[in-house]
């Protein structure tokens, strides 16, 4: 079986500042954002999968925008 074949798409939080980003799960539980393979723009590379409720989740305005 190809290893891609155990991805799952899901949605990612930094852990840092809390962006979101489509990911990958990859097979060994680890999250990577789908065209940010270097990580958050914040210079993490920690993300936390965000669970099928974004209720929780809070929108800010981009500081840089």
């Amino acid at each position: 079986m190809d290893e891609s074949d155990d991805n799952r798409r899901t949605i990612a939080a930094c852990e840092q500042c809390g962006s979101l980003y489509a990911a990958l799960e990859l097979a060994e539980e680890k999250l990577r954002p789908i065209g940010s393979r270097d990580g958050c723009r914040c210079g993490s590379t920690e993300f936390t999968a965000v669970d099928g409720s974004l209720s929780t989740v809070s929108f800010e305005d981009d500081p840089d925008g």
